[in-house]
């Protein structure tokens, strides 16, 4: 996931994301998604999956890193 960042002109609008050597490891099998991103590189297309504000909501930094022990990461 890439949120909230700014994206240089080196990440194509229109292709951002690149398949491996074979078909059976596509980038759209990933969980691939963006949020909130700004700058030359930023974009919203088929190409370019968003989360939801939900979704979002569910995808931060301590919930990721806390785990089931409730490890706070950022305290």
């Amino acid at each position: 996931m890439i949120r909230d960042t700014e994206l240089p002109a080196g990440i194509t609008t229109a292709q951002p994301w690149t398949t491996d050597t074979t078909p059976d490891y596509s980038w759209r099998h990933a969980r691939l998604f963006e949020y909130h991103n700004s700058g030359p590189g930023a974009g919203v297309n088929s190409n370019r999956p968003q989360l939801t504000d939900a979704q979002a909501g569910d995808s931060t930094v301590d919930k990721y890193l806390a785990g089931t022990d409730g490890w706070n990461p950022l305290g």
